[in-house]
């Protein structure tokens, strides 16, 4: 009887800390997630199809929401994502979402051509090499 209600006590027994200062447990991480995946797979779609970017923020999210959607257990979820506890999974997914938009607003259209690549390559030597030898120094 003490055995059985041992291993009972240990199945219900909850996280109460993440032992990483400034992160509390969150009881409701998978629902947590679920939502941040979707929104973050919704705000990829403002970039190009063929975005680098893109895509991989896609192909990570998609796993990770396969997981999560697949796995209601804590301990399984953070072992196949394999990066961090659910709570640090959290925070990385509210990083990418506010990654997003900064990087669709940043990104620059690829060169239409092979010599637009040049030109605007030549123009950066251009600019990096008269700053440098303007201030007397090297610019690497």
């Amino acid at each position: 009887m003490f055995r059985a209600t041992r291993v009972l006590s240990m199945a219900v027994a909850q996280k109460t800390s993440t032992g990483l200062v400034g992160l509390a447990v969150n009881p409701n991480w998978r629902v947590d997630l679920i939502k941040l995946y979707g929104e973050t797979l919704k705000a990829t779609q403002t970039h190009l199809p063929d975005c680098f970017y893109r895509t991989s923020v896609e192909q990570i999210t998609n796993f990770r929401l396969k997981v999560v959607t697949e796995h209601e257990e804590e301990d399984t979820v953070e072992k196949l994502i394999n990066c961090g506890q659910v709570e640090e999974l959290i925070e990385q997914a509210e990083d990418e979402l506010f990654l997003i938009p900064k990087y669709a607003g940043n990104v620059t259209p690829p060169p239409t051509s092979l010599q637009s690549r040049f030109s605007s390559c030549a123009l950066r030597m251009a600019t990096v090499g008269t700053a440098g030898h303007a201030q007397g120094r090297i610019m690497h």
